[in-house]
């Protein structure tokens, strides 16, 4: 009888660690404060594959590419920090701030452009959200981004983890 019952645990624990694996996954792309934030402001993240992108000089082709969006409630951009926008034409770019100044109400990105030459510059308004993570296109990833997609629009992590 222990026997089973050690058995019935050891399949318990498999099952419990066979099903996190895709969000550990993602939590190691992506860190773990991203990771949980997202269960808290599911409608503040982005996630694309960067065929759209693919000619810009930080994204390689076939990623996924992890969004923060500007509406974050926490949203900030330091510099270093690689931003998705509209550019001038109303198409996406994705390019590297190099420089941000601020003259009130204004305030304007310098991004490193093609070939790392300085680009126009790009008000705040333009930008769509900064990139938090690059993942690569296989398929253990794009399980497990599924499963996470799955999970942010369908359960409320929240409630497995307080009293009311």
């Amino acid at each position: 009888m222990d026997r089973k019952v050690g058995k019935n645990i050891l399949k318990i624990c498999l099952f419990i660690i066979l099903a996190n694996l895709p969000f550990v996954t993602i939590a190691h792309q992506i860190g773990i404060d991203a990771f949980l934030d997202s269960f808290d402001h599911p409608e503040c993240y982005l996630i694309l594959r960067d065929s759209a992108l693919s000619n810009d000089a930080y994204l390689q082709q076939s990623n996924y590419v992890l969004i923060q969006r500007s509406s974050h409630p926490e949203f900030s951009t330091n510099e270093n920090d690689v931003v998705l926008y509209y550019n001038d034409k109303g198409g996406l770019c994705c390019n590297k701030i190099y420089h941000i100044t601020r003259r009130l109400p204004i305030k304007k990105y310098y991004t490193v452009g093609y070939y790392g030459l300085p680009s126009e510059p790009i008000y705040e308004n333009h930008v769509i959200g900064k990139v938090i993570g690059v993942i690569d296109d296989n398929i253990w990833n794009s399980l497990s981004i599924k499963t996470w997609e799955l999970s942010l629009d369908n359960l409320n992590i929240r409630a497995l983890f307080t009293d009311n």
